[in-house]
C-alpha cells in the first residue's frame, strides 16, 4: 500500500493512485485487506479508488475530492471515493450521474463499506461494458475532468469561482499543510464541506439553486480555512482567538441554517413551507454577507490591520421560530456538555 507522507488527504489518495490506482488510507481499518479486495475487483478496469477517513472531510467535500482525483488522473474513466460510510462516484465513459446512482444503490442495498464498495465497481464495470467505450462522456467543455460526480459538473458550472480561489493541494513535499482550525471552528467547517456535496446531490436532480449553494458553501469553509492558518503564520494569537470565538459563533448558526433540516429541505420540499422564496433570498443573503466579511478579513490580515466582525446572523434566527428553537437547544447542549454539536 502506499504510505502516506504527511501531506494532506486528498494529496496522499492522488499520489496512491498513481502507484496502482487504488488507495486505501492507514486510518481506515483492514486498509490492507479491503485494498487488496478491490484490486481483485477492478482488475484492468480504468477505475480510480480512494477510501479515506472521516477527517478528510477537513480538507474538502467528497465531490471535490472526485474533481480532484479526476483531474489529476484523467486517464482513470472512473473515480470512485469513500470517505467514511459515503460514497461518492463520477464517470466520462457513462452518463451524466450514472456512476453516483450506481454508488447510491450499492450503498442502500449493501451493510458494510467493503461491500458497497464492491457493488459499486462491479455496477460500474457492467455499465461501462454496456454502454461500450467512449459513450455518454460528460465531460466539461469536452476535457478530461468527469462530469456525473454528484454533479461536480453543477458545482463547475454555478461556481467557477470556487476554482479560482481555491489553492492547489499539489504541493511540493515538505510544504507544511494548513494550521489546524480551533476547536470552536473546525467542526464546523468540517460539516460545511459535508454539506456542499449534499447541496451538489440536490442538484443532480434538477435544482439549480442548490448546485449555486453548493459552490458558495464550498468557498466559505475554504476562506474560513485560509484566514486561520494565515493568522497562525502571522503569529498573531490574540487576533486567532478573537476571531475563533467571533466565527464559532456565525458558523454555528449559519451551518444550522444551511443544514438539511432547513435550507436543503426548502429546496428540495419548497411545497412543504410557508414562504419558501422568501426563507430562500434570508439565507443566501446571509451567506453571501457571511463570505464577503471572510474575504475582507483575509485581506486585513494580509495587511496586518485589524479584523472586522459586522456580520451576525441573530437576525436570521431571530426571524425563523425554527432557527430559534434550534439555537435554543444549542445552547442548552453546550452548557450541558461543552461540544459543538452538529445540527442534524
Amino acid at each position: 500500500m502506499y504510505a502516506a507522507d504527511g501531506q494532506g488527504y486528498v494529496d496522499d489518495a492522488i499520489d496512491g493512485i498513481e502507484a496502482d490506482n487504488i488507495y486505501v488510507s492507514p486510518e481506515v481499518p483492514d486498509a490492507d485487506a479491503l485494498e487488496a479486495t478491490l484490486a481483485q475487483q477492478v482488475g484492468d478496469a480504468s477505475i480510480g479508488i480512494a477510501v479515506l477517513s472521516d477527517n478528510a472531510l477537513l480538507e474538502a467535500s467528497g465531490p471535490d475530492i472526485v474533481r480532484e482525483i479526476a483531474t489529476a488522473h484523467p486517464d482513470c474513466e472512473t473515480v470512485i471515493v469513500a470517505v467514511g460510510d459515503d460514497l461518492w462516484a463520477g464517470s466520462h465513459a457513462l452518463g451524466q450521474g450514472e456512476a453516483m446512482g450506481i454508488a447510491n444503490q450499492a450503498e442502500q442495498s449493501t451493510d458494510s463499506l467493503e461491500a458497497a464498495l464492491t457493488e459499486t465497481v462491479q455496477g460500474v464495470i457492467a455499465a461501462s461494458d454496456a454502454a461500450g467505450a467512449g459513450a455518454g462522456d460528460d465531460g466539461v467543455g469536452g476535457g478530461p475532468i468527469i462530469g456525473g460526480v454528484l454533479t461536480v459538473a453543477v458545482v463547475l458550472a454555478a461556481g467557477v469561482a470556487v476554482w479560482g480561489v481555491r489553492r492547489s493541494r499539489r504541493r511540493s513535499r515538505g510544504e507544511n499543510r494548513h494550521a489546524p482550525l480551533p476547536d470552536t471552528v473546525r467542526p464546523l467547517v468540517a460539516r460545511l464541506r459535508a454539506l456542499s456535496g449534499e447541496y451538489a446531490a440536490a442538484a443532480a436532480s434538477g435544482n439549480p439553486v442548490a448546485g449555486e449553494v453548493s459552490a458558495e458553501v464550498s468557498l466559505v469553509a475554504e476562506n474560513a480555512t485560509e484566514l486561520f492558518d494565515r493568522l497562525d503564520r502571522k503569529g498573531d494569537e490574540g487576533q486567532r482567538a478573537t476571531a475563533a470565538v467571533e466565527y464559532g459563533e456565525t458558523l454555528r448558526k449559519l451551518t444550522a441554517a444551511l443544514d438539511r433540516d432547513y435550507l436543503l429541505d426548502i429546496l428540495e420540499h419548497p411545497d412543504l413551507w410557508d414562504e419558501p422564496g422568501d426563507r430562500v433570498r434570508e439565507v443566501r443573503t446571509a451567506l453571501s454577507s457571511f463570505s464577503s466579511e471572510l474575504v475582507e478579513n483575509i485581506k486585513q490580515v494580509n495587511a496586518r490591520r485589524g479584523l472586522h466582525f459586522q456580520v451576525s446572523l441573530d437576525g436570521l434566527i431571530g426571524r425563523r421560530k425554527e432557527l430559534q428553537e434550534w439555537d435554543r437547544a444549542f445552547e442548552r447542549a453546550d452548557g450541558e456538555t461543552g461540544p459543538i454539536p452538529r445540527a442534524d
